[in-house]
């Protein structure tokens, strides 16, 4: 099989994960990155002729919108999410633009991969879509950056890791207040993340001042990031009170599954679609702080049903969401019957 595989960002973590994954399973890729219409164009137009099908990359609907005008190959949108969720609800941004963008987007492609059931489940009912063409596919981790290292030693002191964006979503100032809470106990609060609500986070933490918070908003060497993450005792997830949490699935759910590190996150629908409360993760309700600094002292307590939780997803990700597994699945769907129009 021979893919073309356009996107704006072929860095990303979505198309990078695919397509490693893709080219594990003997899939002959063909990347092509955005450097202006006219060059993607001419140099669609020399690699679309020897390939079986065109896949579209993570938030690239536009180019949908434009190539679909350029072949006759089947089109797989390896979406992940919607621009409907990810900046109308996330951001409060134009809800016509965007709607507008997936919905030709959807239209015009003949497959369409989304990041879990929830997801899909708003796009068949915000776009009215049919649900056939659409597939849920785990976006996994790059296991060559985020893996298991026994070599790395945990912190003497139990110390708790927030990785990831400030987004609405996210819930880092539920992380910040329940760090105050937890002044007094000897556990140490790790932030590293940067973004949208920035400002609003570094001005929380001015007026708190938790003493155990450490807080990096310099983007991290991998190598540098997996080890502050892999040295921690627990890994934070969403935690906010917001409609994006159970539609989205964050990188650092799969991250952590791979480098065994235990998973705290708040209650929601997409995590909960794979991961099992006090079987593979450990889960509170969305919002709360209180709730938050009180099982972190509790599972503090616990050490062995951190491992065990820890060891259950660890073989989970193994089994299932692994870069070459992922693609596997991706191929079974797309051949033979998307090979050609």
């Amino acid at each position: 099989m021979k893919i073309c595989y356009v996107s704006f960002k072929l860095d990303n973590p979505r198309d990078r994960i695919t397509v490693m994954g893709l080219k594990e399973n003997g899939v002959e890729v063909k990347e092509l990155g955005f450097n202006g219409y006219c060059k993607l164009l001419k140099d669609f137009r020399n690699l679309e002729p020897e390939s079986d099908l065109v896949m579209i990359g993570y938030a690239s609907s536009i180019l949908i919108i434009f190539l679909r005008f350029f072949t006759r190959k089947r089109i797989i949108y390896n979406a992940l999410a919607t621009f409907y969720d990810s900046m109308v609800i996330s951001r409060g941004a134009n809800l016509v633009r965007y709607w507008l963008i997936d919905f030709l987007a959807f239209s015009l492609a003949d497959k369409v991969f989304l990041e879990c059931q929830s997801q899909k489940d708003l796009v068949v009912k915000i776009f009215r879509i049919n649900p056939d063409k659409i597939s849920v596919h785990f976006v996994g981790t790059d296991d060559k950056q985020f893996y298991f290292d026994p070599a790395i030693a945990k912190l003497k002191q139990f110390t708790v890791v927030f990785r990831g964006m400030f987004l609405p979503e996210a819930g880092a100032e539920v992380v910040v207040r329940a760090a105050k809470e937890l002044e007094q106990e000897d556990i140490k609060i790790r932030i590293i993340g940067r973004g949208l609500l920035l400002k609003e986070i570094e001005k929380l933490i001015d007026e708190l001042k938790p003493k155990n918070l450490e807080l990096v908003t310099t983007r991290l060497p991998i190598d540098e990031l997996r080890q502050k993450m892999t040295e921690c005792h627990l890994s934070l997830g969403q935690l906010a009170n917001h409609p994006r949490v159970h539609t989205t699935i964050p990188h650092k759910v799969f991250e952590s599954m791979a480098m065994k590190l235990p998973y705290l996150t708040g209650e929601n629908k997409g995590v909960m679609e794979f991961l099992a409360d006090n079987q593979t993760c450990f889960t509170v309700p969305p919002g709360g702080y209180r709730e938050l600094a009180r099982k972190i002292v509790e599972l503090r307590g616990h050490p062995k049903e951190l491992e065990q939780v820890a060891e259950h997803a660890y073989q989970l990700y193994q089994q299932e969401f692994t870069p070459k597994i992922l693609a596997r699945k991706v191929i079974n769907e797309i051949a033979p019957q998307f090979l050609t129009r």
